[in-house]
């Protein structure tokens, strides 16, 4: 009887270990490559070097926006670019939602992680300027 009370024991101790671990799952980190579906035709691109906490946004591969980010509390971070400053949530999934007013009427785009080595983009387009309007108010 002793055998089955601390089989019983075990079992009861393994199943609150695999319990309590799936309830602390931990929060991706912001680094890396994340990619946007095309909305409205373009692609929305965001790279982070979490060496220097530093960003770039690029619209279909072309520079539109850089700066710094920062982390505020658990997956929430703060962007502080050149030209506009906003905060993301970064779900559990490791992907999160920007808002680009011209792109998508004021609705959401959500970017996924494509990689978590950070992506970067020869900034050589002559049509710079034309997707940099884009993020701009």
């Amino acid at each position: 009887m002793s055998k089955s009370i601390s089989s019983m024991i075990v079992l009861a101790i393994f199943f609150a270990l695999v319990l309590g671990g799936c309830a602390f799952t931990k929060n991706p980190v912001l680094k890396g490559g994340y990619q946007s579906e095309h909305v409205n035709g373009y692609v929305v691109q965001l790279s982070f070097q979490p060496i220097d906490n530093s960003f770039i946004q690029y619209i279909d591969n072309r520079e539109v926006d850089k700066g710094t980010y920062e982390q505020l509390d658990n997956g929430v971070y703060k962007i502080n670019g050149e030209i506009q400053q906003f905060e993301i949530t970064l779900n559990s999934d490791d992907s999160f939602e920007i808002i680009v007013k011209k792109l998508n009427d004021g609705k959401p785009i959500t970017l996924e992680n494509i990689d978590k080595t950070p992506v970067y983009f020869s900034p050589k387009f002559d049509d710079v300027e034309e997707y940099r309007s884009l993020i701009e108010e």
